[in-house]
Protein backbone atom coordinates (compact mmCIF):
# COMPACT_ATOMS: atom_id res chain seq x y z
CA UNK A 1 0.00 0.00 0.00
CA UNK A 2 1.47 3.15 -0.76
CA UNK A 3 1.23 6.50 1.02
CA UNK A 4 -1.24 8.32 -0.69
CA UNK A 5 -3.55 5.22 -0.45
CA UNK A 6 -3.12 4.71 3.03
CA UNK A 7 -3.87 8.77 3.29
CA UNK A 8 -7.09 8.04 1.33
CA UNK A 9 -7.99 4.76 3.73
CA UNK A 10 -7.48 7.02 6.42
CA UNK A 11 -9.43 9.65 5.16
CA UNK A 12 -12.50 6.84 3.97
CA UNK A 13 -11.64 5.36 8.03
CA UNK A 14 -10.61 1.95 6.87
CA UNK A 15 -7.67 2.58 9.40
CA UNK A 16 -8.49 3.70 12.87
CA UNK A 17 -6.70 4.72 15.76
CA UNK A 18 -6.45 3.39 18.52
CA UNK A 19 -5.16 0.10 18.24
CA UNK A 20 -7.65 -2.81 20.35
CA UNK A 21 -7.83 -2.42 24.17
CA UNK A 22 -8.38 -5.44 25.14
CA UNK A 23 -7.09 -8.88 23.65
CA UNK A 24 -9.53 -9.43 21.12
CA UNK A 25 -8.38 -10.56 17.94
CA UNK A 26 -4.40 -10.09 19.70
CA UNK A 27 -3.49 -13.38 21.55
CA UNK A 28 -4.31 -16.55 19.78
CA UNK A 29 -2.83 -19.33 21.02
CA UNK A 30 0.43 -19.45 18.58
CA UNK A 31 0.65 -15.33 19.77
CA UNK A 32 0.66 -16.61 23.38
CA UNK A 33 3.00 -19.58 23.14
CA UNK A 34 5.53 -16.79 21.86
CA UNK A 35 5.03 -14.57 24.19
CA UNK A 36 5.54 -17.14 26.87
CA UNK A 37 8.84 -17.80 25.19
CA UNK A 38 9.85 -14.65 25.00
CA UNK A 39 9.06 -13.91 28.71
CA UNK A 40 10.95 -17.01 29.27
CA UNK A 41 14.08 -15.59 27.61
CA UNK A 42 13.86 -12.36 29.39
CA UNK A 43 13.98 -13.86 32.50
CA UNK A 44 17.35 -15.59 31.54
CA UNK A 45 18.09 -11.98 30.89
CA UNK A 46 17.25 -10.51 34.04
CA UNK A 47 18.95 -13.34 36.09
CA UNK A 48 22.43 -12.88 34.33
CA UNK A 49 22.01 -9.39 34.76
CA UNK A 50 21.31 -9.85 38.92
CA UNK A 51 23.54 -12.16 38.95
CA UNK A 52 27.02 -10.50 37.34
CA UNK A 53 28.97 -8.09 39.77
CA UNK A 54 29.11 -5.42 37.25
CA UNK A 55 25.65 -5.17 36.32
CA UNK A 56 26.33 -1.73 35.56
CA UNK A 57 29.30 -1.22 33.87
CA UNK A 58 28.02 -3.87 31.60
CA UNK A 59 24.83 -2.62 31.16
CA UNK A 60 26.71 0.63 29.87
CA UNK A 61 28.40 -0.74 27.68
CA UNK A 62 25.54 -2.94 25.95
CA UNK A 63 23.59 0.82 26.15
CA UNK A 64 26.50 2.17 23.81
CA UNK A 65 26.41 -0.81 21.51
CA UNK A 66 22.57 -0.60 21.08
CA UNK A 67 23.02 3.18 20.72
CA UNK A 68 25.37 2.67 17.81
CA UNK A 69 22.63 0.09 15.76
CA UNK A 70 20.03 2.35 16.61
CA UNK A 71 21.77 5.82 15.35
CA UNK A 72 23.83 4.52 12.95
CA UNK A 73 23.24 3.53 9.50
CA UNK A 74 23.98 -0.04 8.17
CA UNK A 75 26.65 0.76 5.87
CA UNK A 76 28.65 3.73 8.46
CA UNK A 77 31.91 2.22 9.13
CA UNK A 78 32.20 4.23 12.51
CA UNK A 79 33.83 2.06 15.42
CA UNK A 80 33.15 1.88 18.87
CA UNK A 81 36.98 3.10 19.28
CA UNK A 82 36.67 6.38 18.03
CA UNK A 83 33.30 6.67 19.74
CA UNK A 84 34.33 5.72 23.00
CA UNK A 85 37.30 8.30 22.47
CA UNK A 86 35.13 10.46 21.44
CA UNK A 87 33.30 10.80 25.32
CA UNK A 88 36.75 11.91 26.98
CA UNK A 89 37.74 13.93 23.61
CA UNK A 90 34.67 15.61 22.15
CA UNK A 91 34.17 15.47 18.77
CA UNK A 92 31.06 17.53 17.89
CA UNK A 93 31.89 17.78 14.18
CA UNK A 94 30.57 13.91 13.79
CA UNK A 95 27.21 14.08 13.97
CA UNK A 96 27.06 10.41 14.29
CA UNK A 97 28.41 10.22 17.60
CA UNK A 98 26.61 13.00 19.52
CA UNK A 99 23.72 11.19 18.47
CA UNK A 100 24.45 7.77 20.02
CA UNK A 101 25.45 9.58 23.07
CA UNK A 102 21.93 11.88 23.07
CA UNK A 103 20.56 8.24 22.48
CA UNK A 104 22.66 6.54 25.83
CA UNK A 105 21.64 9.76 27.93
CA UNK A 106 17.96 9.95 27.18
CA UNK A 107 17.79 6.20 27.92
CA UNK A 108 19.85 6.51 31.52
CA UNK A 109 18.15 9.93 32.19
CA UNK A 110 14.28 8.65 31.73
CA UNK A 111 15.22 5.14 33.01
CA UNK A 112 14.25 5.58 36.97
CA UNK A 113 11.33 7.84 36.04
CA UNK A 114 9.26 5.57 33.79
CA UNK A 115 10.27 2.84 36.40
CA UNK A 116 7.73 3.96 38.67
CA UNK A 117 5.46 6.27 36.14
CA UNK A 118 4.04 5.35 32.77
CA UNK A 119 4.74 6.60 29.41
CA UNK A 120 2.98 10.20 28.61
CA UNK A 121 3.10 12.91 26.32
CA UNK A 122 6.04 14.32 28.65
CA UNK A 123 8.46 11.43 28.00
CA UNK A 124 8.16 11.68 24.36
CA UNK A 125 9.28 15.68 25.02
CA UNK A 126 11.70 14.84 27.42
CA UNK A 127 13.36 12.54 24.83
CA UNK A 128 13.23 14.68 21.60
CA UNK A 129 14.88 17.49 23.79
CA UNK A 130 18.15 15.25 24.59
CA UNK A 131 18.97 16.07 20.75
CA UNK A 132 18.64 19.61 20.27
CA UNK A 133 21.50 19.43 17.63
CA UNK A 134 18.16 17.82 15.37
CA UNK A 135 15.78 20.65 16.26
CA UNK A 136 13.15 18.20 16.52
CA UNK A 137 9.50 19.77 16.65
CA UNK A 138 5.64 19.28 16.22
CA UNK A 139 4.90 18.44 12.89
CA UNK A 140 3.12 21.42 11.08
CA UNK A 141 0.31 21.76 8.89
CA UNK A 142 1.02 20.04 5.46
CA UNK A 143 4.06 18.55 6.94
CA UNK A 144 4.56 14.60 7.19
CA UNK A 145 7.49 12.40 8.86
CA UNK A 146 10.36 12.42 7.46
CA UNK A 147 11.37 8.77 8.58
CA UNK A 148 11.41 6.57 5.17
CA UNK A 149 10.80 3.43 7.78
CA UNK A 150 7.45 5.31 9.09
CA UNK A 151 6.22 7.75 6.58
CA UNK A 152 3.88 4.59 4.96
CA UNK A 153 2.24 4.37 7.91
CA UNK A 154 1.53 7.45 9.73
CA UNK A 155 -2.04 8.61 8.74
CA UNK A 156 -2.22 11.44 11.18
CA UNK A 157 -2.28 15.01 9.74
CA UNK A 158 -1.00 17.60 11.67
CA UNK A 159 -4.41 18.87 13.81
CA UNK A 160 -4.68 15.80 14.84
CA UNK A 161 -2.12 15.15 16.67
CA UNK A 162 -2.99 16.84 20.28
CA UNK A 163 -6.46 14.48 20.03
CA UNK A 164 -4.54 11.44 18.92
CA UNK A 165 -1.44 11.57 21.77
CA UNK A 166 -4.13 12.26 24.30
CA UNK A 167 -5.67 9.51 23.47
CA UNK A 168 -2.34 7.29 22.86
CA UNK A 169 -1.10 8.07 26.65
CA UNK A 170 -4.51 6.92 27.98
CA UNK A 171 -3.83 3.67 26.08
CA UNK A 172 -0.41 3.62 27.03
CA UNK A 173 -1.56 3.68 31.20
CA UNK A 174 -4.12 0.98 30.49
CA UNK A 175 -3.27 -2.28 29.91
CA UNK A 176 -6.56 -4.13 30.28
CA UNK A 177 -6.00 -7.72 29.96
CA UNK A 178 -3.46 -8.00 27.49
CA UNK A 179 0.02 -9.37 27.51
CA UNK A 180 2.24 -7.21 28.64
CA UNK A 181 4.73 -7.36 25.67
CA UNK A 182 1.74 -6.91 23.35
CA UNK A 183 0.99 -3.80 25.53
CA UNK A 184 4.57 -2.89 24.90
CA UNK A 185 4.28 -3.60 21.27
CA UNK A 186 0.57 -1.69 20.45
CA UNK A 187 2.08 1.30 22.58
CA UNK A 188 5.58 1.47 20.28
CA UNK A 189 2.83 1.14 16.84
CA UNK A 190 0.91 2.98 17.71
CA UNK A 191 3.32 6.24 18.75
CA UNK A 192 4.76 5.55 15.14
CA UNK A 193 1.09 5.38 13.71
CA UNK A 194 0.70 9.38 15.16
CA UNK A 195 4.54 10.08 14.62
CA UNK A 196 4.01 13.45 16.00
CA UNK A 197 7.59 15.00 15.29
CA UNK A 198 8.86 16.53 12.04
CA UNK A 199 11.55 13.59 11.91
CA UNK A 200 13.21 10.57 14.16
CA UNK A 201 9.80 9.13 15.29
CA UNK A 202 11.29 5.76 15.06
CA UNK A 203 14.10 6.47 17.19
CA UNK A 204 11.89 8.11 20.02
CA UNK A 205 9.79 4.62 19.82
CA UNK A 206 12.95 2.73 19.87
CA UNK A 207 13.78 4.51 23.74
CA UNK A 208 10.48 4.60 24.43
CA UNK A 209 10.21 0.37 23.94
CA UNK A 210 13.56 0.14 25.95
CA UNK A 211 12.03 1.84 28.60
CA UNK A 212 8.83 0.28 28.59
CA UNK A 213 10.32 -2.82 29.16
CA UNK A 214 11.43 -1.57 32.71
CA UNK A 215 8.08 -0.95 33.91
CA UNK A 216 7.04 -3.94 36.66
CA UNK A 217 5.23 -6.23 33.97
CA UNK A 218 8.37 -6.91 32.50
CA UNK A 219 11.28 -5.65 34.71
CA UNK A 220 14.45 -5.60 32.23
CA UNK A 221 16.82 -4.47 34.62
CA UNK A 222 18.88 -1.67 32.56
CA UNK A 223 17.65 0.09 29.24
CA UNK A 224 19.91 -1.91 26.62
CA UNK A 225 18.36 -4.85 25.32
CA UNK A 226 19.34 -5.52 21.55
CA UNK A 227 16.93 -4.07 20.00
CA UNK A 228 18.49 -2.67 17.37
CA UNK A 229 20.78 -5.03 16.17
CA UNK A 230 17.61 -7.37 16.45
CA UNK A 231 15.70 -4.78 13.76
CA UNK A 232 18.80 -5.07 11.64
CA UNK A 233 19.55 -8.66 11.00
CA UNK A 234 15.62 -8.54 9.60
CA UNK A 235 15.32 -9.16 6.66
CA UNK A 236 12.75 -6.07 6.16
CA UNK A 237 11.36 -3.73 9.34
CA UNK A 238 7.75 -5.18 9.15
CA UNK A 239 6.79 -2.64 7.14
CA UNK A 240 4.22 -4.83 5.46
CA UNK A 241 3.16 -6.65 8.92
CA UNK A 242 2.36 -2.58 9.64
CA UNK A 243 0.49 -2.31 6.70
CA UNK A 244 -1.80 -5.54 6.88
CA UNK A 245 -2.87 -4.91 10.61
CA UNK A 246 -3.66 -0.93 9.86
CA UNK A 247 -5.57 -1.78 7.05
CA UNK A 248 -7.31 -5.46 7.75
CA UNK A 249 -7.22 -4.92 12.09
CA UNK A 250 -5.90 -8.40 12.02
CA UNK A 251 -2.12 -8.47 14.29
CA UNK A 252 -0.96 -11.37 14.63
CA UNK A 253 1.67 -11.02 11.72
CA UNK A 254 2.96 -8.11 13.07
CA UNK A 255 2.68 -9.26 16.66
CA UNK A 256 4.39 -12.27 15.29
CA UNK A 257 7.20 -10.06 13.86
CA UNK A 258 7.87 -7.76 16.90
CA UNK A 259 7.54 -10.74 19.22
CA UNK A 260 10.35 -12.89 17.32
CA UNK A 261 12.09 -9.39 16.77
CA UNK A 262 12.35 -9.27 20.80
CA UNK A 263 13.43 -12.65 21.30
CA UNK A 264 16.17 -12.52 18.82
CA UNK A 265 17.25 -9.09 20.83
CA UNK A 266 17.05 -10.51 23.88
CA UNK A 267 19.11 -13.68 23.22
CA UNK A 268 22.10 -11.37 21.82
CA UNK A 269 21.52 -9.62 25.17
CA UNK A 270 22.16 -12.66 26.77
CA UNK A 271 25.32 -13.43 24.55
CA UNK A 272 26.90 -9.59 25.03
CA UNK A 273 26.08 -10.30 28.20
CA UNK A 274 27.75 -13.38 29.28
CA UNK A 275 30.61 -12.49 27.05
CA UNK A 276 31.90 -9.53 28.95
CA UNK A 277 31.55 -11.19 32.20
CA UNK A 278 33.59 -13.95 30.29
CA UNK A 279 36.43 -11.31 29.48
CA UNK A 280 36.47 -9.80 32.99
CA UNK A 281 36.28 -12.88 35.07
CA UNK A 282 39.76 -13.93 32.60
CA UNK A 283 41.53 -10.65 32.76
CA UNK A 284 41.03 -10.62 36.62
CA UNK A 285 42.44 -14.33 37.31
CA UNK A 286 44.65 -13.14 34.79
CA UNK A 287 46.17 -10.41 36.87
CA UNK A 288 45.85 -12.16 40.10
CA UNK A 289 48.50 -14.94 38.43
CA UNK A 290 51.05 -11.68 37.32
CA UNK A 291 50.84 -10.68 41.40
CA UNK A 292 48.45 -7.46 40.17
CA UNK A 293 45.66 -8.55 42.67
CA UNK A 294 45.47 -4.75 43.05
CA UNK A 295 45.02 -3.78 39.84
CA UNK A 296 41.82 -5.41 40.18
CA UNK A 297 39.62 -2.46 41.65
CA UNK A 298 40.19 -0.38 39.13
CA UNK A 299 39.10 -2.91 35.66
CA UNK A 300 35.50 -1.86 36.26
CA UNK A 301 36.57 2.24 34.96
CA UNK A 302 38.88 0.62 32.66
CA UNK A 303 35.62 -1.83 30.88
CA UNK A 304 32.97 1.18 31.00
CA UNK A 305 35.79 3.31 29.19
CA UNK A 306 37.50 1.03 26.78
CA UNK A 307 38.98 4.21 25.81
CA UNK A 308 40.98 6.13 28.96
CA UNK A 309 43.84 8.69 29.72
CA UNK A 310 45.10 9.16 33.14
CA UNK A 311 43.13 11.89 34.04
CA UNK A 312 39.93 9.93 33.62
CA UNK A 313 40.88 7.16 35.56
CA UNK A 314 42.37 9.50 37.93
CA UNK A 315 39.14 11.88 38.46
CA UNK A 316 37.06 8.16 38.49
CA UNK A 317 38.59 6.41 40.87
CA UNK A 318 39.83 9.53 43.52
CA UNK A 319 43.65 8.14 42.74
CA UNK A 320 46.33 10.53 41.90
CA UNK A 321 47.40 11.16 38.49
CA UNK A 322 50.74 9.80 39.24
CA UNK A 323 49.00 6.50 40.68
CA UNK A 324 46.69 6.43 37.65
CA UNK A 325 49.46 6.55 35.19
CA UNK A 326 51.07 3.61 37.08
CA UNK A 327 48.50 1.48 36.63
CA UNK A 328 47.34 2.57 33.11
CA UNK A 329 51.28 1.78 32.06
CA UNK A 330 51.35 -1.83 34.19
CA UNK A 331 47.90 -2.92 32.35
CA UNK A 332 50.07 -1.77 29.14
CA UNK A 333 52.95 -3.88 30.01
CA UNK A 334 50.72 -7.21 31.19
CA UNK A 335 49.50 -6.84 27.49
CA UNK A 336 45.61 -5.78 28.88
CA UNK A 337 45.43 -2.07 27.56
CA UNK A 338 47.38 -0.73 24.10
CA UNK A 339 48.80 3.36 24.57
CA UNK A 340 48.58 5.28 21.54
CA UNK A 341 50.09 8.76 21.63
CA UNK A 342 47.93 11.08 20.28
CA UNK A 343 49.35 14.66 19.97
CA UNK A 344 50.16 15.15 23.67
CA UNK A 345 47.76 12.86 24.85
CA UNK A 346 48.47 9.31 25.65
CA UNK A 347 45.32 7.20 25.56
CA UNK A 348 45.16 3.97 26.29
CA UNK A 349 42.73 1.20 24.69
CA UNK A 350 40.64 -1.89 25.58
CA UNK A 351 41.13 -3.40 22.84
CA UNK A 352 39.91 -7.18 23.62
CA UNK A 353 36.61 -5.60 25.24
CA UNK A 354 36.44 -3.23 21.57
CA UNK A 355 37.26 -6.51 19.63
CA UNK A 356 34.19 -8.42 21.26
CA UNK A 357 31.60 -5.61 20.98
CA UNK A 358 32.36 -5.15 17.34
CA UNK A 359 32.08 -8.88 16.33
CA UNK A 360 28.83 -10.63 16.15
CA UNK A 361 30.66 -13.78 17.56
CA UNK A 362 31.69 -11.44 20.84
CA UNK A 363 35.00 -13.65 20.73
CA UNK A 364 38.73 -12.10 21.40
CA UNK A 365 42.06 -12.42 21.34
CA UNK A 366 43.15 -14.50 24.15
CA UNK A 367 45.54 -13.25 27.37
CA UNK A 368 48.83 -13.37 26.81
CA UNK A 369 50.61 -16.85 27.96
CA UNK A 370 53.71 -15.50 28.23
CA UNK A 371 54.94 -12.51 29.71
CA UNK A 372 58.29 -10.98 30.51
CA UNK A 373 58.83 -10.34 34.02
CA UNK A 374 58.20 -6.47 35.17
CA UNK A 375 58.49 -4.13 37.70
CA UNK A 376 55.23 -2.93 39.25
CA UNK A 377 54.98 1.00 38.80
CA UNK A 378 51.81 0.84 41.29
CA UNK A 379 51.58 -1.01 44.49
CA UNK A 380 48.53 -0.76 47.14
CA UNK A 381 49.33 2.67 49.77
CA UNK A 382 51.28 3.67 47.43
CA UNK A 383 49.05 7.60 47.04
CA UNK A 384 51.74 8.62 44.70
CA UNK A 385 53.82 11.67 44.77
CA UNK A 386 52.63 14.44 46.85
CA UNK A 387 53.11 18.20 44.85
CA UNK A 388 54.92 19.02 48.37
CA UNK A 389 57.45 16.41 48.61
CA UNK A 390 60.93 17.20 47.51
CA UNK A 391 61.86 15.58 43.89
CA UNK A 392 65.01 13.68 44.18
Amino acid sequence: MELQAIRQAASQGTISLPPPRDSEILEDVPILKLCLKVTRQLSDFRHAFACTKHAETIGRLMLALEARHEVLEANTRLSLKYYFLSRIVPKPEIEEFVRMENFSTACLDLAETLRIEPISVRTVTSIANHFLQDNLAWRKSGEFPKDPSVEDVSTVIWDQIPEQLEKWEEFARNQRDMDPLVHIILISLYYVAISPLNKYNEKIAQILMQLLFLQPSVGVPFPCLQLGYALKTNPHLGLEEKRYGWRTRRWTPYLTYALTTILKASVYSLEILQAIERLFDQTANYLKQLGMANHIAFLPVIFEYPACRTGELSSLTGVRRQVASHILNDLVHAGVLERIEDGRDRIFFHLRLLELLENETHSFAPLPRELVPFDLLYQKGNTGRNRKDEVL
